[in-house]
This record gives structure tokens, C-alpha cells and sequence, in this order.
């Protein structure tokens, strides 16, 4: 099938590690030119290297996009290089370790940023020129959490809050073939994060979760999550306005 996206330009956010590098090489691989943003020059660098083995010339920003100037210099050193992103994949989220549902405000306001602020002051530089061109593919990574209600309250609730933003910008721009729409990843095995912790720390209980209430028997991987990404920036995504699709291997 081919997805339409070749010599696309495509911002993913987080593309240094886990899904967010997943998802730039699936992308990398769909012909796309990669806008790639992390903290890590290191290793934003050697996937760079890695996805131009087919000669397209991919670009790297390392930018912490928490900090209070993060998204407006990701912007600014865009736009000075002339680029115009036609897909943003927005793979920032966490809980940033705050798991107290009785946190303060600022810490909650936090949580918010990193899950749904960014993303959208993202969207608002670029969407009006997706507009203008009658083409973008907007794609949130949203999570399981928001049907099972599991998790850190003040991530849920973001990402609960995400899912809203996802429905209801959509309809706002779907008639002029800017899709928005998100994947929802259920448990995913990436370094550093809950599952590779649980794995090590606590093998009786991932296998207890894995027999329990994950049917596939397995956790998934970075590279389980890029073919729906894939798919959601395409052409062939055009009457996917809104959609959340679960990649969560029937999870619970």
C-alpha cells in the first residue's frame, strides 16, 4: 500500500528513544523527510545517521521542550531553516513521577504541559499552513489509561484531557484535510519506563499481568506502535478525523 507520505516533511517529538524512535523510522522508511526533536544530541544524531542510508536528508533539533522557551526555539529554528512540517507525531507524555493525586496545582500544571500543552502550541504555529494547503496529519499518542482509568491520576487525567483536545480540534479542521487523530498504546516495553523497571525489579508481577490482563501474552514494542502511526499520517487516513485507535494487545 503505499501511504502517500513520501518526501513528506514529518516532526516527531521525543525521536531519540522508545516509540518516538520507532516512530521515526517507520516514517524515515515511508520516504519522509524527519524534523527529529530530543535532549539527546547523541542519540538524536545517530538515528539521523541511520534513517539517511536512502540519501534523504533528515534534521535534528535538541531541545527540551519542557523548559518555558522549549517550543517557541523549536519554532523559531524551524521556521529559520525554511522547513514547514506537513505531519507532527507529538510522542511527548509521562507522568514526570508524579503520582500523588493530592499534588500540588503547579506539579498537576506540569504534567499537563508535557502531555497536551506542548502539542498544542505546536499545532497552533503549523496547522494554519496545513490549512492553507488543504493537507496534515496531526498524530497525539494517547494511552490505554484513558478506558481502564489505571495510572497516576494527574497522567490519566491529561491524557483524558488530550483525548478531548484530539476530538474536538478534529472537527475543526477535518474539512480541510487536516486529520487529527491519536494511537493508544497499552503496555509497552521501552528502557526506563514502567514495564523495563517492572521487569527487573519484579518479574513475579509483570508475568502475573502478562497472564492476567494482557491476552497476547506479551508486552508490545516500539515497533508495534509505528504501522498505525504510519497509517494515521497518510492518505489513506482521510476519513480518520478524531480517531484514537488502541494498539494495546487487548490489555486491561
Amino acid at each position: 500500500m503505499d501511504l502517500g507520505i513520501k518526501n513528506r516533511v514529518a516532526l516527531v517529538t521525543g525521536a531519540s528513544k522508545g516509540i518516538g524512535r520507532g516512530i521515526s523510522v517507520g516514517l524515515a522508511n515511508e520516504g519522509a523527510t524527519m524534523l527529529l526533536v530530543a535532549r539527546s544530541a547523541g542519540e538524536l544524531e545517530t538515528l539521523r545517521k541511520e534513517i539517511s542510508a536512502t540519501g534523504v536528508e533528515h534534521h535534528c533539533f535538541v531541545i527540551d521542550l519542557m523548559s518555558p522557551t522549549g517550543p517557541a526555539s523549536l519554532i523559531a529554528e524551524i521556521n529559520e531553516n525554511g522547513l514547514n512540517p506537513e505531519i507532527i507525531v507529538h510522542n511527548l507524555g509521562g507522568s514526570l513521577g508524579i503520582s500523588n493525586i493530592f499534588a500540588s496545582t503547579e506539579d498537576w500544571q506540569r504534567v499537563w504541559q508535557l502531555n497536551v500543552g506542548i502539542g498544542h502550541e505546536l499545532n497552533c504555529e503549523f496547522v494554519p499552513a496545513m490549512i492553507k494547503n488543504k493537507w496534515g496529519r496531526i498524530v497525539h499518542l494517547s494511552t490505554l489509561s484513558t478506558t481502564t482509568y489505571s495510572g497516576n491520576a494527574p497522567y490519566v487525567s491529561a491524557k483524558c484531557a488530550l483525548d478531548g483536545y484530539i476530538k474536538t480540534l478534529s472537527r475543526q479542521v477535518a474539512k480541510h484535510n487536516v486529520i487529527v487523530s491519536a494511537v493508544a498504546p497499552g503496555a509497552i516495553y521501552t528502557e526506563g519506563r514502567y514495564f523495563a523497571k517492572l521487569r527487573n525489579e519484579d518479574p513475579a508481577a509483570l508475568k502475573k499481568y502478562l497472564d492476567q490482563d494482557l491476552p497476547t501474552g506479551r508486552l508490545g514494542q516500539p515497533e508495534d506502535i509505528a504501522p498505525a502511526v504510519a497509517l494515521l499520517c497518510s492518505d489513506q487516513a482521510s476519513f480518520m478525523a478524531g480517531s484514537i485507535i488502541a494498539v494495546d494487545g487487548a490489555g486491561k
